[in-house]
């Protein structure tokens, strides 16, 4: 019997820390990430609705290649509307 425990409580554990993660997913509306019901602009969700943005117009990016690729942000921005002004304050031109 403590051969089970001692293979079922790491694994009880495993799946609780995954669940813990699901919920942990950041919820974007726009710009906007949402925390207890307050809506506060973050660069996170400024990157994934550029990232949207960039999909709806037909090109293949993803919000995480927007925040870890300058270049792929650049070009976002270089396409984007003036919605994205904020994601784009660094690559607008003056």
């Amino acid at each position: 019997m403590f051969r089970r425990l001692k293979f079922l409580v790491p694994a009880i554990v495993g799946v609780t820390f995954l669940a813990s993660q699901a919920e942990a997913a950041i919820l974007c509306e726009g710009n906007f990430q949402i925390l207890s019901g307050t809506a506060i602009s973050t660069p996170y969700c400024q990157d994934e609705n550029l990232a949207a943005v960039e999909r709806k117009q037909g090109i293949g990016v993803s919000g995480e290649a927007v925040r870890r690729s300058p270049d792929a942000k650049r070009q976002a921005c270089t396409n984007a509307s003036t919605t994205n002004e904020t994601a784009c304050a660094d690559y607008l031109g003056d």
